[in-house]
C-alpha cells in the first residue's frame, strides 16, 4: 500500500465553486489516499454575490497549499 501513497502525493489540492443557498462559494479538495473519494481541507465560510469572486478568493486560498504534499494535507 506504501506505493500507493507515493503515487498520490504529487496529487494536487482542487478548489471546487459552487452555487448554494442563493450564493457563491468555494472548497479545496485532495484525493484519499486509501479508498476513493475526496477529502474537503478548506471552504469559505463567505458566501460570495457572484461566481467569479468566489473564484478569486478561492485561488487564493488554494495558493497556500501550493508547495504542501497531499500526504501532509491529509492531516491537515
Amino acid at each position: 500500500m506504501r506505493g500507493s501513497l507515493s503515487q498520490d502525493s504529487h496529487l494536487s489540492p482542487t478548489l471546487h465553486v459552487f452555487e448554494q443557498e442563493g450564493g457563491w462559494h468555494w472548497g479545496i479538495t485532495i484525493p484519499r489516499p486509501v479508498g476513493s473519494g475526496v477529502k474537503v481541507i478548506d471552504y469559505s465560510e463567505t458566501t460570495f454575490g457572484d461566481e467569479a469572486e468566489a473564484q478569486r478568493d478561492g485561488k487564493r486560498a488554494l495558493e497556500r497549499f501550493a508547495d504542501t504534499p497531499v500526504l501532509a494535507l491529509e492531516h491537515h
